[in-house]
């Protein structure tokens, strides 16, 4: 995978003249809601026993959710100094951010996932899930000013949410 080079972190400049890409205070925060705050922690459904000798699924949803907060935790830390004062970042700040902190903590994140045996019952729901996951993080490390536009991340994260996934599952900030 493509790593962007701290030199070329300004290149991530946020535009405010490109549709759909959320700048200024506001679109900033929703990136650092999403990212880093505990937001609701989800509960999945289902339970019972698992008839692929793996998790069930409430163990598979809450170890997912663990995970994930975990991660969003570190994030929520690096996302907390970056806008002390309540300034938004320089170009540099937030490419250092994402290619400092996001991207390796959601990296991390989906590799402790793809670790975790789903039951047969989502399993395939649950691997196409991490497939897209992966690609949304290519997609961020190429480009990370993507993570300011919630309409990259609907369906990703539609399919969280279709997993029983808490809010913390999410990448990018959400709608």
């Amino acid at each position: 995978m493509r790593q962007v080079e701290p030199e070329r972190w300004e290149e991530f400049e946020l535009r405010r003249h490109e549709p759909g890409v959320h700048t200024g205070r506001m679109g900033l925060m929703l990136v650092v809601v999403a990212l880093g705050a505990s937001l609701v922690i989800g509960c999945g459904g289902g339970g019972g026993k698992s008839s692929s000798g793996g998790l069930t699924k409430a163990e598979l949803v809450k170890k997912g959710n663990a995970v994930c907060k975990r991660h969003n935790e570190k994030i929520a830390v690096a996302a907390s100094k970056v806008l002390a004062g309540g300034r938004l970042p320089s170009p540099k700040q937030f490419g250092e951010l994402a290619m400092g902190t996001i991207v390796p903590e959601y990296s991390a994140q989906l590799q402790e996932l793809g670790r975790l045996k789903p039951p047969s019952e989502v399993a395939d729901a649950y691997r196409g899930w991490l497939q897209q996951s992966r690609g949304t993080r290519a997609r961020i490390t190429k480009d990370p000013r993507v993570i300011t536009n919630p309409t990259a991340f609907k369906s990703v994260n539609g399919k969280a949410d279709k997993l029983g996934f808490a809010k913390e599952c999410h990448v990018g900030p959400g709608l």
